[in-house]
């Protein structure tokens, strides 16, 4: 409280109300006697509001009016962002390569594109809406993301219906059967490709996601921690951030069933479709999971724009803290006191920041987190397509297993991270070590991406087509193209493999030079294949002598499950648990490390650095990996490259793991240096007396008494 007695002097020698300057002298010099721990909370008394909006505040809507209530609006929230952004966009982002013809690093820019619009509003959200009525920006927010699910959605209402090549008729292009004599179909020939008018659309939604989660993941969490206990910060972080896990995993599991309906479901009779879901040319509805969205995020930010700006209670629950704000010096006291009583103005803002970046714990613990955010963000991304190259599932079931490990894995580490937190009372320190031991314990999970099914050998790519006998086996080289197809024509527009007696793959039916098919209960069994005749020795045949004159295929990769593939989910298991039990003390530690006045702008900055170093880099840094790996592109017959039908595997596993590895020791190095420079304030005894009385206040409050 100020001094009375000094403010009495000042007005009885000037004769008139004392200047906002002498005030603030007055309060510094109070200030500069207290210790530390008591400089950065909130003592001025705030008025608490009821819940409603625009005068509309009816008693029988009271009963929300509480931080349980707020928290469950945001769980419901975090599941849907979650769902959406992180679940069912980053199942349907193979399909979306196949519809629109996109390679890894072009699909990796349209999940980086929710960072890229979150980027630039981070900080300057936290800063300027400290002050204000949170809950409306955070409503606001709310619906812009809904208006990025309808630009997200919109390329499938304004594009024409998918075309694919198959080989069993001459539907919608030409058919992939080896035809002796047939042109070539050239570059002038070639249908014009409106796929590339629709990128924008997926960009500019993207952003909008990005840009409207903003303020629920600054403000919004600065909102909670401000109107609950300190201890049940963690607690309430551990259950929103368990509740955007759970979104993610239903979000996988709902892309992975909605991709096994056909994309035109809505316009095409799907009987006279000619592909099955287990087909590269597959493309499922990825667009019902977007639209469910759209409408959940219309519904939800109603509610949230109903609480005041400060919850009853509010003030009661003030008294109650305790500071642990890292201890840069006592010089710095004063700088920081004036910085909490000037309005949130931009000629702030830098000495604001500034405060923040001289806290080596935070600038830690930020950049620790953003490493976590660059692996995440990346693998979530193309895991789908991981569980598809290692493994030979196809996409709906991949989505359904990534959802199945985000479940218990995700949404139970964060659980457990908040949990050890609240039960042991951890300290700022204890969180960083706890985090840093998390860190080295995933490491032990790394080499899951080592545990693959090994595919079965490609003519043309792994292993040599058979020869014509008047060329020596020195004289092959691997390509798709060879002596038995050279007069077929083949491209690699659309990818059907074929299966030779179960131990080779064919690109296509055209690539073996077969000539016909029979289509019988949806098998089909290719004859007269120019690249299995028995014309060949065995010396260069890459099956040997064959006497038959006619050799039979049948559609499919020669695929078989394997034991590693629930080895594989063991482990990645283990990875997501270890990770994601970080998260939420991550946060808790990084709004107990700040000054009270700076938790929100904080939050911000730790997500302006999660989303500059992890969340945008990493979908596209992680395409990099995986087309470097790539051995079979799609090509059209101008040139122009599009998804990447087949990968190295060994290449691909060695690539992603030794990307875990360096990034999750540079994670735990972090952290542990965070708890080295961590220099908390001293602790006076009056302070842990102060807690108990303001715990009990808070308590009678909530009680009603």
């Amino acid at each position: 409280m100020l001094n009375l007695n000094n403010l009495s002097r000042v007005c009885s020698e000037r004769r008139e109300v004392p200047s906002v300057a002498a005030v603030m002298d007055m309060r510094e010099e109070e200030v500069a006697k207290k210790p530390l721990t008591e400089v950065n909370i909130v003592s001025k008394p705030e008025k608490e509001g009821d819940y409603g909006c625009c005068g509309f505040r009816p008693r029988g809507l009271q009963g929300f009016n509480n931080v349980r209530a707020h928290v469950l609006f945001h769980c419901l929230f975090c599941f849907f962002e979650g769902f959406v952004v992180n679940g069912v966009i980053n199942v349907i982002i193979v399909a979306l390569e196949t519809r629109y013809k996109l390679s890894s690093i072009k699909s990796g820019l349209i999940v980086s594109g929710n960072a890229f619009g979150a980027f630039p509003f981070l900080l300057f959200v936290g800063f300027f809406m400290e002050g204000r009525r949170k809950p409306r920006y955070m409503a606001s927010g709310v619906l812009v993301m809904a208006l990025g699910c309808l630009l997200f959605v919109l390329p499938h209402f304004l594009g024409g219906k998918y075309t694919y090549t198959v080989s069993d008729g001459t539907t919608n292009r030409t058919a992939n059967l080896c035809a002796i004599g047939q042109n070539k179909t050239t570059c002038d020939q070639q249908e014009p490709e409106t796929t590339s008018d629709m990128y924008p659309f997926f960009l500019i939604g993207q952003v909008l996601l990005g840009v409207g989660a903003v303020p629920m993941f600054t403000v919004g969490l600065t909102y909670i921690d401000e109107n609950t206990k300190p201890k049940m910060t963690s607690f309430y972080t551990g259950i929103i951030f368990a509740s955007a896990a759970v979104g993610v995993a239903v979000g996988y599991v709902t892309g992975g069933q909605t991709l096994s309906l056909f994309v035109d479901i809505d316009t095409v009779d799907t009987e006279s479709v000619l592909l099955t879901a287990s087909d590269p040319q597959w493309v499922g509805a990825w667009w019902i999971g977007v639209l469910v969205s759209l409408a959940a995020f219309m519904v939800i930010g109603i509610p949230i724009m109903g609480y005041p700006r400060h919850m009853p209670g509010f003030n009661a629950l003030q008294t109650s803290r305790v500071s642990e704000v890292h201890d840069n010096t006592a010089n710095s006291r004063k700088e920081e006191l004036k910085h909490k009583y000037q309005a949130n103005s931009i000629r702030d803002f830098p000495k604001s920041v500034g405060v923040l970046v001289r806290n080596p714990a935070f600038v830690l613990l930020c950049l620790s987190a953003a490493l976590d955010y660059l692996l995440i963000e990346g693998t979530a991304t193309f895991g789908a397509k991981l569980l598809q190259q290692f493994f030979g599932v196809d996409l709906p079931t991949a989505g359904t297993i990534m959802g199945g490990i985000t479940v218990p894995g995700a949404g139970g580490g964060m659980l457990l991270g908040g949990w050890i937190v609240k039960r042991w009372s951890l300290s700022v320190r204890g969180i960083m070590r706890m985090c840093m031991t998390f860190t080295l314990l995933s490491l032990l999970s790394s080499p899951a991406f080592f545990a693959h099914c090994s595919r079965k050998p490609m003519a043309g790519v792994d292993r040599v087509y058979p020869l014509n006998s008047n060329v020596s086996s020195g004289d092959v080289s691997l390509h798709l193209t060879s002596d038995c197809n050279a007069g077929c024509n083949c491209d690699t527009q659309g990818m059907e493999p074929v299966c030779y007696r179960g131990s080779t793959v064919f690109f296509s039916p055209c690539h073996a030079g077969c000539a016909s098919v029979l289509n019988k209960k949806g098998t089909k069994t290719y004859f007269n294949c120019q690249c299995t005749l028995g014309n060949f020795t065995a010396q260069n045949s890459l099956f040997g002598a064959i006497p038959e004159a006619e050799i039979d295929l049948v559609s499919g990769s020669c695929v078989e499950t394997c034991v590693f593939l629930y080895v594989f989910c063991f482990l990645f298991f283990c990875i997501m648990v270890f990770t994601f039990a970080t998260m939420s003390p991550n946060i808790t530690a990084v709004m107990r490390c700040v000054p009270f006045n700076q938790r929100s702008q904080a939050v911000g900055l730790q997500l302006l650095a999660a989303r500059g170093i992890g969340t945008t880099p990493g979908p596209v840094l992680f395409g990099v990996i995986v087309d470097s790996a790539c051995v079979v592109w799609q090509e059209s017959a101008c040139g122009s490259r599009g998804q990447c039908w087949l990968y190295d595997q060994q290449h691909l596993a060695l690539y992603i793991m030794a990307w875990w590895i360096g990034l999750k020791l540079c994670g735990a190095a972090c952290y542990g240096f965070a708890s080295l420079v961590y220099n908390p304030p001293e602790r006076p005894e009056e302070d842990d007396e102060k807690e108990e009385e303001g715990e009990k206040k808070t308590s009678m409050v909530e009680h009603g008494l």
